[in-house]
């Protein structure tokens, strides 16, 4: 998969949540999916996709003719992680990542 065409965005619950509290624009994260700048797959979770555009990333999984969102978050942003993300080896790793860039500047 390295379009959206012929796939429906089909977002779960976490997704829904995180669009509300981050305040997107659900239209924008539909402009997004519907056009996106770029399609690619993701290192770190084997079988799900970022699609990007419009300042957004959206995380999902292809499952058969729908594109299950999992996650929308700004695209090359790092934001502080949260409390439950410290709970798998992929939060501590990006745990990690974010520590790094914090000394950035």
């Amino acid at each position: 998969m390295y379009t959206t065409q012929g796939y429906t965005l089909r977002p779960t619950d976490h997704a829904l949540r995180q669009i509300l509290a981050k305040g997107f624009d659900a239209d924008t994260v539909r402009e997004t999916f519907s056009n996106p700048t770029e399609v690619y797959p993701s290192r770190s979770h084997p079988g799900q996709y970022r699609v990007t555009g419009n300042g957004l990333c959206l995380v999902g999984e292809p499952r058969g003719r729908d594109f299950v969102l999992i996650t929308v978050y700004l695209d090359k942003v790092l934001t502080a992680p949260r409390a439950d993300q410290l709970n798998t080896p992929e939060g501590r790793r990006y745990a990690q990542r974010y520590a790094k860039g914090q000394g950035r500047g």
